[in-house]
């Protein structure tokens, strides 16, 4: 998760895609890079503008709901569009659509300031006795004991990869915002307090983490840890 002062160069260190020179890739290319060497994962690339969430590979999806699993208390988008990637390209080319389509702005502080939070969702189901790249002789001939009950069907194991370039925080007295922008300011500054609360109660190992406070820390719910005391 990437956070500071807005233009403090948050989007660069995320989101550069580097395709001419490998070594300027952004943490999200890079993440992709090491998935892509053993799987092919789905992802999406959602942002959070005003407290509402849009969908940047397809704009015209907003105000998407958030849903939560009332037995597992897993988050999820059902509404979102999901892409299967095929290769690095692909990849970088869904995160150049996600780009064109975020909301940015000129201000005093930033010329290109991020006026809302960007996700990028990365989805990994594999069942346990498939084949992954490096696995060894030995683990394929053990796919009998990794069948769940002996019925024949293999367990699943999913993962889900966050990366999040977080808008950039701002002093409302040196942004010079006015008008529609100062109000985007003010639900920045307002989710970003609230994530800053998650990460205080987790860290002073509270037993009650306010994730609902913001849908950014709704989104960001499983990756505070055991969801036992999440509110």
């Amino acid at each position: 998760m990437a956070y500071g002062q807005t233009g403090t160069g948050k989007t660069y260190t995320v989101g550069k895609l580097g395709k001419d020179d490998a070594a300027e890739r952004g943490i999200m290319v890079r993440a992709l890079e090491d998935v892509l060497a053993s799987t092919m994962p789905g992802s999406d690339v959602v942002e959070l503008y005003m407290e509402s969430i849009q969908d940047l590979l397809a704009p015209e999806k907003a105000s998407i709901p958030i849903n939560e699993d009332a037995r597992t208390g897993e988050v999820s988008l059902p509404d979102v569009s999901v892409v299967k990637v095929q290769d690095l390209n692909h990849f970088s080319d869904l995160l150049q659509i996600g780009e064109t389509n975020r909301h940015a702005a000129n201000t005093k502080q930033n010329t290109e300031s991020s006026r809302s939070h960007a996700i990028l969702m990365v989805h990994v189901r594999r069942s346990i006795n498939q084949k992954a790249g490096d696995e060894t002789a030995s683990q394929e001939k053990d796919v009998k004991s990794n069948l769940a009950g002996g019925n024949g069907l293999p367990r699943v194991r999913k993962s889900k990869l966050l990366v999040v370039d977080l808008a950039g925080s701002e002093r409302l007295d040196k942004s010079g915002s006015e008008g529609h922008l100062l109000e985007e300011a003010k639900f920045i500054n307002l989710s970003l307090t609230s994530l800053g609360k998650c990460i205080n109660a987790q860290a002073e190992n509270s037993p009650h983490i306010p994730t609902r406070d913001s849908k950014l820390t709704r989104l960001l719910r499983d990756s505070f840890g055991a969801l036992q005391g999440l509110h």
